[in-house]
C-alpha cells in the first residue's frame, strides 16, 4: 500500500514537472517570438526611417556583392533614375547614368566623380570595403558654389597708354576729351554690368566688379576698353589706347589689389592695348594688343637703368660679370651681349658671354671676334662653376632665364645683382630681379638699340671700339629689316650715334644678303605656303634649315601685297626641334606664338617644338584661326 503511494506521488512529481517545463518553454517561446518582433519591428521602422532620411536629403544607395552586381538599391534611386539596376554591373550603371563618362572605366580605384543627369549635378562617392555605392543630388550645392563665385570681388586698374606723351603733345582740350572718351566707356560698363569705378589720378582707374561681370567682360573681349579709340573723331590722337589689369581668386583684397597693379605692369610690359587678368586659379589671361602704341621718346627711364648698372659695375665688391642672350643667338642677341661686355671691361671686370647656340651667320662673327678675344666665350657649365653672390647677371634680348643656355644662370646670385634688357614682350612678370634694374621697352627696335642708348648715357666713362659699334648696327639692321619695319626716330639716333663709333651701315647690309644655295632652299621651304584665313599664310617644311633661312622665308612671304601675317616651319639643323618664324605687318603675331609655346615681339616672334610637324602645325593653325586679327570682310574660319 504505502509503495503504491510513493509511486502515485513520484508520477504526480514527474507530471507537475513535465508541466512546469512545458510552460517554461511555452513562456520562453513567447518571449522570444514577442523579442524577434519587437528587434523586426525595431529594424523595419529604423531602416524605414534611415531610407527615408537619406531620400529626404536626396541621398541613393546601391549595394553591390563580390561579382561587382547591383543586389539592392534604395528608393531614391529607382524613384530619381526610373529603374533599380538590380542585376546590372556597376560599371554598366554607372556609364548609363552618366551620359558625358566622367567616370573612369579604366581606373578601379577611383572612388569620387559627378555628373549630370536631366539638368542636375550628382556626386557619386564608392566605399569598395563596404560594397556600397552612394549617389547624392548636389544640384543646390552646385547652384550655391557658382553663386558664391559669381559674387566674389574683382579689383581692376586701368590706365590710358602714354598719357606723359600725349600732355606734352596735345593740347588741354584734347586731353580733356581722350579723359572724357575713357570714362564713358566706363560709365557704359557700369550700366551694363555689376561695376563701379574711380579716378584716382588723372588718366589712371581703379575698378570694383564681380567675377559674373568679369566673365561677360572676357566674353565680350573689353571691346569697349580694347576699341577706344574708335571712338576719338581728331586723327592727331587716334592712337589712343588703354592698358589694364584685374585680379581674382585671392580671399585677400589686398592680394588682389597688389595682383591687379602686376597685371597692370605685364599689359604695359607686353606693349599696352591690352588686359592682363592675373588669378590664384588658372594661368594669366591676356586679351586684346591689336595695335602698337604710340612711342614715347622719353628717355628717362632707361637712363636710370643705366646710371643703376653703373653703381653696380663701380662696386668693387662685383668680381665677374655674366652676359646672356637666348638660345640660338642671333645678330640682335649677339650685338647686344658683345655690348654689355665692352660696358663691364670700361668697368675692369672680368667679363663674359655665356653662348651655346647661335646662327649661321653669328658664327661667322663668334670665330672673327675669337681670334683677338679667345676668352670671351665660355659655356653654361663653366659659367655655373664660377659664378658666386658677387657674380653680376645681365640678360639681353630675353627677359626669361628658361630660354637661355643657361636656364640655372640666376642659382647662386643675388637679386640686386641681375639685370635685363629686352624689347620683347613679356609672357610673364620678371620676378628674379629689381624693378630698377629691367628695361623692357617693346617699342625698341632691338636689344642693340637699347644697349647702344645706355651707352650714350655712360660715354664719360666708356670708348666703344669700332667691332662694337659694327656688333650693334648688325643687329639694329636684322631686327628692324634694314630700317623697314619697327623703327622709331630713336633707332635713327642709336644707328647714327654709331656710325660715329666706327659702325658701317653698307657692312651690316651686306652681312645681312644670302647667297643662291640659300635662296633655293628659302624656295623649297615656302613651295605649300597656304592661306589659312584671309591675309595669313604659313609655309612649313621637314627639310633642315637654319634660323636665319626660317626667318628670311617668313620675310619673303610678306613682300607680297595683302599679305598681313606669315608662318613658317622648318626642321633645324642636326635636330628634332622645329622652329616656328612669324612676321606681322600692323597685325600682332607674338600671341599667336605664345599659344603654341613660344614669344616675341608684336610683329616679329618666333616658338621651338619637339612635337611632330603635323601636330605642330595643327596647334599653330588653330591659333592663326581662334587668335588672329579679323581682317575686313573675312569670312569666319573654322
Amino acid at each position: 500500500m504505502i509503495l503504491d503511494n510513493n509511486k502515485v506521488v513520484s508520477a504526480l512529481l514527474a507530471i507537475g514537472i513535465l508541466i512546469i517545463l512545458l510552460i517554461a518553454v511555452l513562456l520562453g517561446f513567447i518571449a522570444i517570438v514577442q523579442f524577434s518582433q519587437s528587434r523586426e519591428l525595431i529594424k523595419n521602422s529604423f531602416n524605414g526611417f534611415i531610407e527615408e532620411i537619406m531620400t529626404k536629403n536626396n541621398i541613393g544607395v546601391c549595394v553591390y556583392d563580390t561579382k561587382q552586381e547591383i543586389v539592392w538599391s534604395s528608393n531614391f534611386i529607382k524613384s530619381t533614375f526610373g529603374r533599380s539596376f538590380i542585376g546590372l554591373k556597376v560599371i554598366d550603371v554607372l556609364l548609363k547614368i552618366d551620359k558625358n563618362h566622367n567616370v573612369n572605366t579604366n581606373n578601379n580605384n577611383q572612388t569620387h566623380f559627378e555628373f549630370q543627369y536631366k539638368e542636375k549635378n550628382y556626386e557619386v562617392q564608392s566605399w569598395p570595403l563596404s560594397n556600397l555605392i552612394l549617389i547624392r543630388d548636389i544640384t543646390a550645392e552646385a547652384i550655391y558654389k557658382i553663386h558664391t563665385r559669381d559674387q566674389m570681388p574683382v579689383i581692376g586698374e586701368i590706365e590710358i597708354d602714354n598719357l606723359q606723351l600725349y600732355q606734352s603733345i596735345l593740347s588741354e582740350e584734347q586731353l580733356f576729351t581722350i579723359n572724357k572718351v575713357v570714362i564713358d566707356a566706363i560709365n557704359e560698363y557700369t550700366e551694363k554690368y555689376n561695376l563701379i569705378y574711380r579716378q584716382y589720378t588723372n588718366g589712371k582707374f581703379l575698378i570694383f566688379t564681380n567675377e559674373h561681370s568679369l566673365n561677360e567682360l572676357i566674353k565680350n573681349s573689353f571691346d569697349l576698353f580694347l576699341q577706344i579709340k574708335n571712338r576719338v573723331n581728331d586723327a592727331s590722337f587716334n592712337k589712343i589706347s588703354i592698358s589694364g589689369g584685374f585680379a581674382y581668386g585671392w580671399t585677400s583684397l589686398k592680394k588682389k589689389i597688389e595682383q591687379a597693379k602686376k597685371a597692370l605692369v605685364q599689359s604695359q610690359s607686353r606693349g599696352g592695348d591690352q588686359i592682363t587678368i592675373y588669378s590664384n586659379v588658372q594661368p594669366p589671361i591676356f586679351l586684346g594688343s591689336n595695335t602698337e602704341i604710340l612711342t614715347d621718346n622719353n628717355r628717362t627711364k632707361i637712363k636710370g637703368v643705366a646710371r643703376n648698372l653703373e653703381k653696380r659695375l663701380i662696386d668693387p665688391i662685383i668680381d665677374k660679370v655674366f652676359i646672356y642672350g637666348h638660345k640660338w643667338a642671333d645678330l640682335d642677341a649677339f650685338g647686344a651681349a658683345y655690348g654689355i661686355y665692352e660696358i663691364a671691361k670700361a668697368f675692369d671686370k672680368e667679363a663674359y658671354i655665356v653662348l651655346e647656340t647661335y646662327d649661321n651667320t653669328v658664327a661667322q662673327l663668334v670665330k672673327d671676334v675669337e681670334k683677338n678675344n679667345p676668352d670671351i666665350f665660355i659655356k653654361s657649365n663653366y659659367a655655373l662653376k664660377i659664378t658666386n653672390t658677387n657674380s653680376l647677371i645681365v640678360f639681353v634680348d630675353i627677359a626669361d632665364p628658361q630660354r637661355t643656355d643657361n636656364t640655372n644662370a640666376i642659382n647662386e646670385v643675388k637679386r640686386d645683382n641681375i639685370f635685363v634688357f629686352d624689347h620683347h614682350r613679356l609672357g610673364k612678370p620678371i620676378d628674379f630681379a629689381p624693378k630698377i634694374n629691367c628695361y623692357v621697352e617693346t617699342s625698341s627696335s632691338s636689344a642693340c638699340e637699347i644697349v647702344t642708348e645706355i651707352m650714350t648715357f655712360l660715354e664719360h666713362r666708356i670708348n666703344i671700339t669700332n667691332k662694337c659699334a659694327q656688333l650693334l648696327l648688325n643687329g639694329i639692321y636684322l631686327d628692324t629689316i634694314q630700317f623697314s619695319k619697327s623703327v622709331t626716330p630713336r633707332t635713327f639716333d642709336a644707328a647714327s650715334w654709331l656710325e660715329t663709333r666706327g659702325g658701317n651701315s653698307l657692312k651690316s647690309g651686306e652681312l645681312l644678303k644670302f647667297d643662291e644655295e640659300t635662296n633655293e632652299k628659302i624656295n623649297k621651304i615656302l613651295e605649300n605656303t597656304l592661306e589659312v584665313k584671309k591675309g595669313f599664310f604659313l609655309a612649313y617644311s621637314d627639310i633642315e634649315a637654319t634660323n636665319d633661312e626660317i626667318s628670311i622665308a617668313a620675310n619673303e612671304i610678306l613682300k607680297i601685297k595683302g599679305r598681313v601675317a606669315s608662318f613658317v616651319v622648318a626642321r633645324l639643323e642636326n635636330t628634332y626641334t622645329y622652329k616656328l618664324s612669324a612676321r606681322g605687318i600692323e597685325t600682332n603675331v607674338q600671341i599667336i606664338c605664345e599659344a603654341v609655346g613660344g614669344g616675341g615681339h608684336f610683329s616679329i616672334a618666333a616658338a621651338y617644338s619637339d612635337e611632330k610637324l603635323e601636330i605642330f602645325v595643327d596647334n599653330i593653325k588653330h591659333a592663326i584661326t581662334t587668335l588672329g586679327r579679323q581682317i575686313n570682310n573675312e569670312s569666319n574660319t573654322n
